[in-house]
């Protein structure tokens, strides 16, 4: 992405030299200039104004190809601010506490039975600050996730919405709201496997099978904020017997479906999904059998529509639940990712997945300072009173 130098793009300068910094450190200036076509004079002031408000710190220095004095290299200042990510179903409440850079410091997991209302976030959060002796000033917003258990796609969309604006208030920080695919997939954009690709797709399977799609870095938003419903595509002829619908990729491939089949095939009930592994569950290895064709469909489906760089692929289940239906995954159904020259493998899984939803629905406040679209996911409470850092990212004025 290419910077303005003219004096009424300040706001957007800035932001274009943070997300250099963030997904591209340590870099110097001249890296940055060479990126972003901006003036060294340009840089210079903004990254003042970063180091001034202690987001970004210079970190040593580089050897010059040529004669000139070693450059100054700068990087994100992951301990400048807190931020808290929350993610809100009618099973569970997850609450963690992270550095910028997505590391988590501290996490609490609440089982419930409806979802959790603003007022019990909001004490949730207080017990888990207290117990850690940490600052609630120090926090530069939170990002936020929520799967309700009812209501079609703009019912659920909106009830999040809703939730955003009450903890908004109730927590007096600001909130970045986005489906826990999306939140993935700008995690693994600034800190994680796609830092250097330019389109990409993410699959998370949840509760529901959900996908971001990202194009020129920027992740999606679709009309009314609705996208990414990947697991309401129809994957096979045969009818659902109680709805008379075709088969949907959320009744073969989601963990609510996993869940279902275990429980009615060992006629019990299962109390944590990610434990499941298929080694010691049978029933569990036939649901990944059944998993597989209708997931292998989705796949080539966004494959020869979108034909992105690569597909990264995470979620809720188990590390060995996950590695194993990957690999039943392959062959992969023939698309036209195959043909030509390929960089990157078709299939990614993630790294580490038990821990990247909440670590990329942590990030989303960081990720929402980088541009005005994305700032399109964050709220905040009109009678909020902004730190310096905060003004500077998100409400900045000449």
């Amino acid at each position: 992405m290419k910077g303005s130098n003219a004096k009424q793009n300040k706001a957007a300068n800035l932001r274009l030299v943070l997300s250099q910094i963030v997904t591209l450190g340590p870099i110097s200036r001249a890296e940055i200039a060479r990126n972003t076509q901006l003036t060294k004079q340009t840089i210079t002031n903004m990254v003042e104004e970063l180091i001034g408000v202690n987001l970004i710190e210079e970190v040593g220095l580089k050897r010059s190809e040529g004669a000139g004095k070693p450059s100054k290299m700068l990087c994100l200042n992951k301990s400048a601010a807190y931020t808290l990510a929350i993610r809100v179903s009618s099973e569970l409440l997850e609450l963690s506490i992270h550095h910028l850079n997505g590391t988590s410091l501290t996490k609490s997991g609440i089982r419930t039975d409806k979802m959790s209302t603003p007022h019990q976030i909001a004490q949730e959060f207080e017990l888990l600050i207290a117990q850690n002796g940490l600052n609630h000033q120090k926090f530069l917003a939170a990002g936020l996730s929520v799967q309700p258990p009812h209501g079609n796609s703009l019912e659920q969309y909106q009830a999040g919405r809703t939730l955003q604006v009450e903890l908004s208030q109730k927590l007096a920080m600001p909130i970045a709201i986005e489906t826990t695919a999306s939140a993935c997939a700008a995690y693994q954009m600034l800190f994680g496997e796609a830092k250097t690709l330019h389109n990409f797709i993410y699959i998370h399977i949840g509760s529901k099978v959900e996908s971001a799609v990202v194009y020129d870095r920027q992740i999606m938003l679709g009309q009314n904020g609705l996208t990414g419903a990947l697991g309401n595509i129809f994957v096979t002829p045969e009818t659902n017997t109680t709805t008379g619908e075709l088969g949907t990729l959320n009744e073969f491939a989601s963990t609510t479906s996993l869940r279902q089949y275990v429980e009615k095939q060992n006629k019990q009930s299962v109390n944590c999904v990610k434990l499941l592994d298929p080694k010691e569950n049978s029933a569990c290895k036939n649901w990944i059998t059944r998993a597989t064709e209708p997931l292998r469909i989705a796949i080539h489906t966004l494959e020869s529509i979108l034909n992105t760089q690569t597909i990264i692929i995470g979620g809720d289940l188990g590390e060995a639940c996950l590695e194993t239906l990957i690999a039943e995954l392959r062959p992969f159904i023939p698309s036209i990712a195959q043909l030509g020259k390929r960089e990157i493998i078709r299939l990614i899984k993630v790294p580490n997945q038990t821990y990247t939803s909440l670590a990329g629905i942590s990030t989303l406040p960081l990720h929402a300072s980088f541009n005005e679209k994305n700032m399109q996911t964050l709220y905040t409470s009109p009678t909020f009173a902004p730190s310096l850092l905060q003004q500077l990212i998100y409400t900045y004025v000449e």
